[in-house]
């Protein structure tokens, strides 16, 4: 197996209205990892994951999804291999199934009904009916949702946006032990942003600690 990082920031820095929100942030993720974004509110937490994403540019500093430049991907093939679950697990209306192939679609991908029930199993949600209105599910059932549709891409690097911020600690705790348990199932890495310094430091291996620069200035 490779060394060699599967996700790697370099001197990672952003800007809003000439407001600077990133400076000079870099890490290394390999796979199996689980790397926590920590800090204050407005410190650039979740600008900092869509910026690995693609879905926002630095000002300066370079992101590289397998040793490569993620402006040199294809946007629709990145986001397939590196997927981001916002901290709000939105539902979509319509059913369960519907919620849990919505990623599928869009990247032109199918799953049948017993690819769904492994993936239910596997974040601990089945049994479960596909048929039920998904809006009607508990937050922590919308979250392991979310999650499985994220898994279903098969994704190499799993970006999750305070995925636990609105659960009772009973469901947070199962959500934790969900993503450690598909660590090396899927060989891929997690990149969690927190506000939770504690959970930071009881679910990852490595934590990057942001400070908000507009207070700071």
């Amino acid at each position: 197996m490779s060394d060699s990082p599967i996700l790697e920031l370099e001197k990672v820095s952003m800007s809003f209205d000439g407001k600077q929100v990133l400076r000079d942030v870099s890490l290394i993720l390999h796979q199996n990892e689980t790397c926590g974004i920590t800090g204050p509110s407005g410190c650039g937490k979740s600008t900092l994951l869509r910026i690995v994403n693609d879905l926002l540019s630095p000002i300066s500093g370079t992101v590289r999804f397998q040793e490569k430049d993620v402006k040199e991907w294809d946007p629709q093939e990145l986001r397939r291999r590196v997927v981001m679950v916002p901290q709000e697990a939105k539902m979509f209306p319509g059913t369960v199934r519907a919620n849990l192939v919505w990623g599928l679609r869009v990247h032109g991908m199918a799953a049948d009904d017993e690819q769904l029930k492994t993936i239910l199993q596997e974040v601990q949600l089945w049994p479960i009916d596909l048929d039920g209105n998904a809006e009607n599910l508990s937050g922590g059932q919308k979250q392991r949702v979310a999650i499985a549709r994220a898994l279903l891409l098969k994704p190499k690097v799993l970006l999750l946006d305070e995925p636990t911020s609105a659960l009772d600690t009973e469901s947070a705790l199962a959500v934790e032990k969900t993503i450690n348990d598909l660590l090396s199932d899927y060989k891929m890495a997690v990149l969690i942003v927190t506000h939770n310094k504690e959970q930071a430091k009881r679910f990852t291996s490595k934590i990057v600690e942001l400070e908000n620069l507009t207070e700071a200035s």
